[in-house]
């Protein structure tokens, strides 16, 4: 079951990638994303059971939304400047790097068929974003960190392994107190650090983007930005809901599956290049699926 909600996540969450690099300008619209999921959010919080009087949860939840504001900016920003299928694969690129932090501050440990799976699905992701050529694209990555252009992906990247961790101790906390309401804390969760997040985010646009052309854009995509906040929900949310039983290093492995989608959404729908030499890459990514359902 945890397997199929991760593969659900990460359509939901190729879909609000997608949504966002074809807007007219995806730092705008990330922030009307964000708007409609805060709404989400206080309709959530009059249904459910908001726990207010676990400040340890408050404390998880509020560090988390920092690191998501930033990264949905810095996501934002390196859409604007490079191909959706160049970006993608270097941001969700984690896999090789939760490990190790997950070792240390959070005493995971990994399967055998879990190390391996992350093997195969970390090589489909540098096969994906370097033309095919793994060897040769170790050279690439060194002038891709080089370019000043491509910053922004590497910091999201970053970002994606800090909240990564901060998610899975977050969700940790809220099962302790919670054991027996997994997807309320998975929901509870998402919109508390999004409250965070999103206000951060969308006081920033507001504080350095020139208001005309930001209202031009949310009278535009409205309904674009709902798709992608609803998208959003099932992405982040369904992840939260997982954190509470697995560990958080094969979580973000399983899940960048989506990867796979959004790069084809590029190639073939886009007409980004280098699509056919990523047939490799899926079936890596597929064998690396069925080592960790295989594992569990």
């Amino acid at each position: 079951m945890n397997v199929g909600l991760i593969l659900l996540s990460s359509l939901s969450h190729a879909l609000w990638n997608v949504l966002t690099q074809t807007s007219a300008n995806s730092r705008y619209f990330s922030g009307l994303k964000g708007l409609w999921i805060i709404g989400l959010g206080l309709v959530a919080f009059f249904i459910l059971d908001f726990p207010f009087d676990h400040p340890d949860l408050l404390f998880w939840a509020a560090l988390s939304g920092v690191l998501h504001g930033v990264y949905i900016l810095c996501l934002s920003r390196a859409y604007s400047t490079q191909d959706i299928s160049y970006v993608y694969p270097i941001a969700r690129s984690a896999p090789v790097f939760v490990p190790f932090f997950a070792y240390y501050f959070l005493a995971e440990t990994l399967s055998i068929y879990t190390f391996f799976a992350i093997g195969f699905i970390l090589l489909a992701i540098y096969i994906l974003h370097f033309k095919g050529g793994v060897i040769h694209g170790v050279k690439n990555l060194w002038n891709a960190i080089l370019h000043k252009d491509l910053r922004w992906a590497f910091y999201t990247l970053a970002l994606v392994v800090a909240y990564s961790l901060v998610d899975k101790k977050g969700m940790d906390v809220f099962f302790v107190h919670f054991p027996d309401q997994a997807f309320t804390n998975g929901l509870l969760f998402f919109f508390m650090e999004s409250f965070v997040g999103f206000i951060l985010y969308v006081a920033y646009l507001f504080w350095r983007e020139p208001r005309a052309e930001l209202f031009a854009v949310w009278k535009k995509e409205w309904m674009k930005a709902l798709i992608a906040g609803v998208a959003t929900l099932g992405s982040y949310g369904l992840i939260c809901v997982v954190l509470q039983f697995e560990d958080v290093s094969t979580v973000v492995s399983l899940r960048q599956t989506s990867v796979l989608m959004v790069v084809y959404w590029g190639c073939w729908k886009l007409g980004e290049p280098f699509g056919k030499q990523r047939i490799l890459a899926s079936g890596l990514i597929i064998a690396g699926i069925g080592l960790i359902g295989w594992g569990e």
